[in-house]
């Protein structure tokens, strides 16, 4: 039973591209929530594959919140999921190619995992059966199990395996014959008889002998490059071992033929969607008791999305306190913003924040907030900077070029794209001009964007933009400045350049009345620029420009 899905899905998703899981930091969230590699491999695997159906984003919602709410059972399930994995290791390929091996070994391999089915579908119904269950998705796995060890079937194989392993214990030992050829080579194993008991060595000098370096098989020359060379006796006893057990236990081969339809998927297929719910509860709680807010989205129909008190979840596992929070809301007539502000205000933290959120909120977890309702996203579509290593080929405008019209080509009316200084390799003027035809074409597709930009003139054009064919307006946002201070607040407003390169320079000291009061040395005549936002340049070179002009009789140096 595959608990990712209701049992009637059709299991349709859209899997997110590599740089989407590598711009929402997906891979670096999943070393978080989980330390073991195998657990982690399969929540990158569940959280990198949105579903489209409401109907399975609410069932995984539900079993989840189940199991954030109760730790007890966690704990309990977490003490099958290993069985789980075992039984899951004897099914598959490994379990058809023991059907074409007639061997010994196939035979208590499938005792083996028989055991282990029986053990754990009574493990996993009574600890699901101790607990309240409000989840659907729980409810009828736990249904399930019972109805299973209930069944007189089950009975009939827990007795019929009593009987395997008490008749196999009985074994304890072997006398074995051999013969030798005249130079002591072992010839052929000429007689074996089984017996309810032990043996101890009749010399004791062989014993010792093989506990100091005298008699190893290194020195016998049985150890070649760290590989154990077959041993003569054991190779030639094998065939009649397994012959004289198949002979007296041929009854345990009979009792095998009537589980030779026996499918341990009602288990199985659960391993995935357990371990990836255990880790996430964990994880859930672990933000709890560390004061960080979470809660459970509420999905509709309808073409809004409202997120109240959002965060981006990477600051509370990195352990930042006072995180600020934001609210933030898309309509059916109000999808693209246009966002701006200051550098290290706090625009791409809010960017990827909410595109965490978002993706949360769309596989049916709990997410990084106080409230969110609204839509669920099919997709979700990034182009943050690229490593400049990468653009060899095409130069980094032509990476930008590619990314953008593939962008374009999968975005529809349930895609959230988010756009990260897109357009900043090329001139002010011809990345405004390639931006607006980009907007434009999202804005007929009825995509929910947010472009955040260091070109400012994009922001002041949303009412001429609003004139094109689509159903959403333009919106431009800011990140707020209080008093000169950054306060990583997003709102409704027009950009500020002047106050956004006022504020640069002043930090760095480059305004023309910090420069004039510095008493430059006669004999200096250099001075070091550096520029820190391409949105700035203008201004701060005609500050330095001005503070090189000749003053008290000493040169400007350029």
């Amino acid at each position: 039973m595959d608990i990712l899905f209701t049992p009637d899905s059709d299991k349709k998703v859209t899997e997110l591209s590599d740089k989407t899981i590598k711009d929402l930091a997906i891979s670096e969230l999943s070393e978080r929530i989980c330390s073991i590699k195998e657990e982690r491999d399969i929540v990158m695997k569940v959280l990198s594959k949105i579903p489209h159906n409401i109907s399975d984003i609410e069932y995984r919602r539900s079993i989840l919140s189940d199991l954030l709410e109760n730790a007890k059972l966690c704990e309990e399930l977490s003490e099958c999921i290993g069985d789980i994995f075992v039984l899951k290791n004897y099914s598959g390929t490994y379990k058809n190619l023991r059907k074409q091996d007639a061997t010994l070994f196939s035979l208590l391999e499938d005792l083996r995992e028989l055991e282990v089915y029986a053990k754990t579908t009574e493990k996993l119904a009574d600890c699901l059966g101790a607990h309240e269950l409000k989840s659907e998705g729980l409810k009828a796995f736990r249904d399930e199990q019972i109805k299973i060890v209930s069944s007189p079937d089950f009975k009939v194989l827990k007795d019929d395996l009593e009987l395997i392993i008490k008749d196999l214990s009985v074994v304890r030992g072997c006398i074995v014959g051999v013969n030798f050829t005249p130079d002591l080579n072992i010839k052929e194993v000429a007689a074996m008889e089984f017996v309810p008991y032990h043996f101890r060595p009749k010399y004791s000098l062989a014993e010792k002998l093989t506990t100091t370096t005298l008699f190893t098989p290194e020195s016998t020359g049985f150890r070649r490059s760290h590989n154990l060379v077959a041993d003569p006796l054991l190779a030639q006893m094998a065939p009649k071992l397994e012959k004289h057990l198949k002979h007296n236990y041929s009854d345990i081969k009979k009792i095998f033929h009537k589980y030779a339809d026996f499918d341990s998927k009602s288990i199985t297929e659960s391993y995935e969607g357990l371990t990836y719910y255990l880790a996430m509860a964990r994880f859930g709680r672990k933000l709890r008791s560390d004061n960080c807010d979470i809660c459970f989205p509420t999905s509709s129909d309808n073409k809004d999305f409202s997120i109240k008190d959002f965060y981006n979840l990477r600051l509370a596992v990195a352990g930042e306190k006072d995180i600020v929070k934001n609210d933030f809301e898309f309509s059916s007539n109000e999808r693209i913003f246009i966002l701006t502000g200051p550098n290290r205000g706090g625009k791409t933290i809010l960017e990827q924040g909410l595109g965490i959120c978002v993706l949360m909120a769309s596989l049916g977890s709990f997410i990084t907030a106080s409230s969110c309702t609204g839509m669920n996203f099919t997709n979700i579509l990034t182009h943050f900077p690229i490593d400049e290593n990468l653009t060899i080929n095409y130069g980094r405008l032509g990476e930008e070029a590619i990314r953008v019209k593939s962008i374009v080509n999968e975005s529809d009316e349930k895609t959230l794209i988010l756009f990260n200084e897109t357009y900043s390799t090329t001139s002010m003027a011809d990345g405004l001009y390639l931006s607006r035809d980009l907007i434009r074409i999202l804005k007929e597709k009825g995509s929910y964007v947010i472009f955040n930009t260091h070109i400012h003139d994009l922001g002041r054009e949303t009412s001429e933009m609003d004139k094109w064919d689509g159903e959403s307006n333009i919106i431009s946002i800011v990140m707020e400045r209080v008093n000169g201070q950054n306060t990583f607040k997003v709102k409704r407003d027009a950009p500020d350049t002047s106050s956004h390169a006022k504020a640069i320079a002043e930090k760095y000291g480059i305004t023309y009345e910090q420069m004039s009061t510095i008493n430059i040395h006669r004999h200096s005549r250099w001075f070091f620029f550096f520029g820190h936002s391409p949105n700035t340049t203008s201004h701060t070179q005609v500050c330095f420009l001005r503070a090189c002009q000749p003053r008290d009789g000493l040169p400007a140096t350029h």
